[in-house]
C-alpha cells in the first residue's frame, strides 16, 4: 500500500487561525500532507492550501485570509436576532452569498474540479441532514470545490444549508467535527489532526448563555474524535492529533484575534513535534492537549 499521509483539519470558526499557526509549525519540520480532508473552518483552510501551495507560501495566503475575514464580519455575532429567524424558518442566504462571493474574490474559481488540484488530493466533508451520513465532496473528482466549500461550511444559522435534490446538506460538526474517518476512507496510512474543540468556547462570553451547554456540545465533539480515532487505528491508521486551544476563549464567530491565535497555535504545535521528535511513538495514537495563556 502506497503512503498517505493526511492532515485533518476540524471544524471550529474563527479558533481556525489556530491551525493556521499549526500548520506552520508542521511545514517548518518537513511534514508535508499527501491529502488534505477539512470541515467548516478546516475546508476553508484546506482549500486555501490546495490553491496557494501546500507550504510555507500558503500558510502565508491563508493567514491574508483571515485578515479578510476579520474585516469582513461573515459570522453575525448577534445570536439572539440569527436564532429568532432560525426559529421562524428563515435560512440565512445572504450569508450563505457573501461566503461564496468572499471565497470567489479569494481566488476560487466556480469552474474549478477537485480533479485539477495537482498538489494534493483533498476531501471537504459535510452532512446531509435527510439521511444523517456524511458526505466527502471530492470523492468524485470531476465536482465543484467551490461547491464542496460551501456545503461545508453551511453552519445553520450564520448559513442557510444547501438543498440538492433528496438532500439537505450543512456543516459536519454535529457528526465529524473532526474527520478522521473520512480521511481513511480517502486512503490515509497516517493522519495528523489538528482539532479546534473547546469546551469553553463555543458560546464565547455571550451574555445569559449556559456554560453547560459549551460543556455539552465539547462532550459530544469529543466522543466522535475517540471514537474516529479509535476506527483508524482499527485500520492500522496511526493518528497524532493536537488539540488547539487558547486562553481566554474564541467564539466561533470572532475572527478579530486571528493573528494572536495563528501565534498560540504554532507555539502548540511547535511543542508537540518537539514530543514527537523526542518519543520517536507512532503507536498507540496520540493526544497532545496543550494551551497558551
Amino acid at each position: 500500500m502506497n503512503k498517505c499521509l493526511a492532515f485533518v483539519l476540524g471544524g471550529g470558526g474563527a479558533r481556525g487561525a489556530l491551525q493556521v499557526g499549526a500548520l506552520r509549525a508542521l511545514f517548518e519540520a518537513h511534514y508535508k500532507p499527501d491529502l488534505l480532508v477539512g470541515t467548516s473552518i478546516g475546508a476553508v483552510n484546506a482549500v486555501g492550501l490546495a490553491l496557494w501551495g501546500v507550504n510555507l507560501q500558503g500558510v502565508t495566503a491563508l493567514e491574508r485570509v483571515y485578515k479578510g475575514l476579520a474585516k469582513g464580519e461573515l459570522m453575525d455575532s448577534r445570536l439572539e436576532r440569527l436564532a429568532l429567524r432560525a426559529l421562524s424558518g428563515q435560512s440565512n442566504q445572504r450569508g450563505s452569498q457573501r461566503i461564496k462571493d468572499f471565497a470567489i474574490e479569494a481566488g476560487l474559481s466556480p469552474e474549478l474540479r477537485f480533479e485539477q488540484l495537482k498538489n494534493v488530493r483533498m476531501g471537504l466533508v459535510s452532512v446531509d441532514l435527510n439521511s444523517g451520513q456524511t458526505l466527502i465532496y471530492g470523492e468524485d473528482p470531476t465536482q465543484s470545490v467551490l461547491d464542496g466549500l460551501i456545503a461545508s461550511v453551511a453552519i445553520p444559522p450564520w448559513f442557510a444549508p444547501v438543498e440538492k435534490e433528496d438532500q439537505l446538506i450543512v456543516d459536519a460538526g454535529a457528526v465529524s467535527n473532526l474527520p478522521i474517518e473520512p480521511a481513511v476512507r480517502l486512503g490515509a496510512t497516517e493522519i495528523i489532526a489538528l482539532d479546534l474543540n473547546d469546551s469553553a468556547s463555543w458560546m464565547g462570553n455571550v451574555r445569559g448563555a449556559n456554560p453547560i451547554v459549551n460543556k455539552l456540545v465539547f462532550s459530544v465533539l469529543q466522543r466522535q474524535s475517540y471514537m474516529e480515532t479509535a476506527f483508524a487505528e482499527a485500520q492500522g491508521v496511526p493518528v497524532k492529533c493536537v488539540e488547539l486551544r487558547s486562553s481566554p476563549p474564541t467564539p466561533i464567530w470572532d475572527f478579530s484575534a486571528y493573528t494572536d491565535l495563528i501565534k498560540i497555535g504554532y507555539e502548540i504545535a511547535s511543542r508537540a513535534i518537539t514530543d514527537w521528535h523526542s518519543t520517536a511513538q507512532v503507536e498507540p495514537p496520540q493526544r497532545t492537549i496543550a494551551s497558551a495563556q
